[in-house]
């Protein structure tokens, strides 16, 4: 899988946290100063400080963004600064999820358009085609399980709840990681999809929801499963 942009970014800073270019009580390059270093949007740079903000890496102050302290742990090499989401954040991270994009699903059922449900099927046709490949597509059916989520998302017609499940995409995309892999993204996750864009093309809300509310408790609980075997999820 190729390497995201943040994921570079993040990189960069525990390259200046090493070697002490940066350090406690150190202001950072502000984002538009980081998307020119790096040639990019501003968008996996907001990736980027959002991931280290929560970690407790930088913190928001009236000055700017300043490194809040150094964790001797992130000091290693191999550090990833994504791995130090912990089993309880990922956890609270579903429960985010859940009521975010039940609610969603409640609403997308009464204020979906004909474009909206065009949208998602295109997302379920993709996640199909992947699966009925004779060598199945992972990246590809990731990336349709994840584009359906957001076509509920943006048919629910609230500007509120999306920015708010935006503002957490970052950490939302870990949390997916954990539990979608080859041996979870399969038939029974399309089943899901597709029951769920049956309800809202029916306008059945609270059945929209229901269903949607299933599905992501099932991911919930094969991250669980996952945990009790000693195993990381695939």
């Amino acid at each position: 899988m190729s390497t995201k942009y943040y994921e570079i970014i993040l990189d960069w800073f525990k390259a200046q946290i090493v070697s002490g270019a940066l350090s406690a009580g150190d202001t950072i390059p502000s984002e538009r100063e980081l998307a020119a270093q790096f040639g990019v949007s501003r968008v996996p740079v907001r990736e980027a400080l959002r991931i280290l903000e929560y970690i407790g890496i930088i913190e928001n102050t009236p000055d700017g963004m300043k490194v809040q302290h150094t964790d001797l742990q992130l000091l290693s090499p191999t550090a990833n600064f994504a791995t130090e989401i912990t089993r309880e954040t990922i956890e609270n991270l579903f429960e985010v999820r859940i009521f975010l994009e039940s609610a969603a699903a409640y609403y997308a059922a009464t204020r979906r358009t004909e474009e909206d449900i065009r949208n998602m099927r295109a997302s379920v046709q993709d996640m199909l085609r992947a699966i009925e490949r004779p060598v199945r597509e992972e990246e590809e059916m990731i990336r349709a399980s994840h584009q359906f989520h957001f076509c509920v998302i943006a048919a629910a017609k609230n500007a509120v709840l999306e920015n708010m499940y935006r503002n957490l995409y970052d950490l939302l995309e870990i949390s997916k990681q954990y539990t979608i892999g080859q041996s979870s993204v399969t038939e029974s996750t399309l089943m899901d999809h597709e029951a769920i864009l049956s309800k809202i093309e029916s306008g059945n809300a609270e059945e929209a929801a229901k269903f949607m509310r299933f599905h992501l408790s099932n991911a919930l609980r094969r991250l669980g499963e996952t945990a009790s075997d000693g195993k990381r999820p695939e």
